[in-house]
């Protein structure tokens, strides 16, 4: 059995806790050291009880905490070689860093997690395939295009957080200045509505998914319900359809 319990996710911040019975991890640390306490302790969680913060790139939004986070409560930030050196001005040497790399398996005590590689305009970035006890959870944001990769390393999840970054129609007639909508919007980006559709259909069909949480939705060229909608009137299997929030922490899911 896995718990998630994402605390916040979006361009103003993005952090989530996974854990079973013996072991609890965080993936990114996007929120301020207090913030992220705050929002643990909020659903019953102490961050001293961390196994190790796993980072997914080097932009703000996923480590603007993440410094302050390993010094003060001694906790492991697992990132790849190059996110460190991207993440120079965050990371000033006085944490403690380890790194992994691309579809490395790893043992984080009871729980097996492995790097998945992803399309973002950043030095590298990462998704993840958590596994305990027979359950796994796949964690995938801030990627503009999914690859076949991506679907070989999450066709065993049972559950997946998936970005559904913007609606393609807003975005375009948007505020954005051009350039800014061309980026989010390429290979490199971030994922449309219905392209994070398409790949949850996917991996309903021909793996194992029985949910999802939709994450790092945007504020100003998305709505929550038109992504539900969007991703679930794609789906021909059932699938439970969570939605993560930028301003609190979701309810714990279990996944079993």
């Amino acid at each position: 059995m896995l718990e998630m319990i994402m605390l916040g996710s979006g361009s103003g911040g993005n952090a989530c806790v996974v854990r079973d019975e013996d072991t609890m991890i965080l993936i990114d640390a996007g929120f301020s050291g207090a913030e992220i306490r705050k929002r643990m302790q909020l659903v019953g969680l102490d961050p001293d009880n961390l196994e190790a913060c796993l980072i997914t790139h080097e932009h703000g939004d996923h480590i603007k905490g993440a410094s302050i986070l390993s010094k003060r409560h001694k906790v492991s930030l697992l990132m790849h070689p190059a996110t460190r050196l991207a993440g120079k001005r965050i990371f000033n040497g006085s944490e403690r860093i380890r790194h992994f790399e691309m579809k490395e398996v790893m043992d984080l005590g009871s729980l097996k997690i492995t790097s998945v590689p992803t399309l973002h305009d950043s030095a590298t970035s990462t998704g993840f395939l958590i596994e305990s006890g027979g359950t796994s959870l796949g964690y995938l944001t801030d990627l503009g295009t999914v690859t076949e990769d991506n679907f070989l390393m999450m066709r065993t999840a049972d559950f997946l957080v998936m970005e559904a970054n913007h609606d393609r129609d807003m975005l375009w007639n948007g505020h954005y200045p051009p350039h800014l909508k061309a980026r989010v919007d390429s290979r490199v980006g971030h994922l449309s509505n219905r392209d994070s559709a398409e790949f949850i259909a996917l991996l309903a069909e021909l793996g194992e998914l029985r949910g999802v949480m939709l994450a790092h939705l945007s504020e100003k060229n998305n709505d929550p319900e038109l992504a539900r909608s969007v991703v679930s009137n794609r789906q021909e299997r059932d699938l439970e359809i969570f939605l993560a929030r930028q301003d609190k922490p979701s309810k714990p899911i279990i996944v079993e």
